[in-house]
């Protein structure tokens, strides 16, 4: 179960990724508040980290599927 339970959460953070990334929601749903804000401040670091955070996100995904 706890290989299932990871997907899901990568999953999840892909979700989050994609639809709020921007904001930083991915970071705050990691529990890096820090970086969450920051990354809010920067609107996603003017989309470049926006985009990183979302390859990241994919790649973690694919690695457990």
């Amino acid at each position: 179960m706890e290989r299932k339970e990871e997907w899901q959460r990568q999953l999840t953070i892909l979700i989050i990724s994609f639809l709020a990334g921007y904001f930083g929601l991915d970071r705050f749903y990691r529990g890096q508040i820090g970086w969450g804000v920051i990354k809010m401040i920067t609107v996603g670091g003017a989309g470049i980290w926006y985009l990183v955070d979302l390859a990241i996100a994919s790649y973690r995904l694919g690695k457990l599927g």
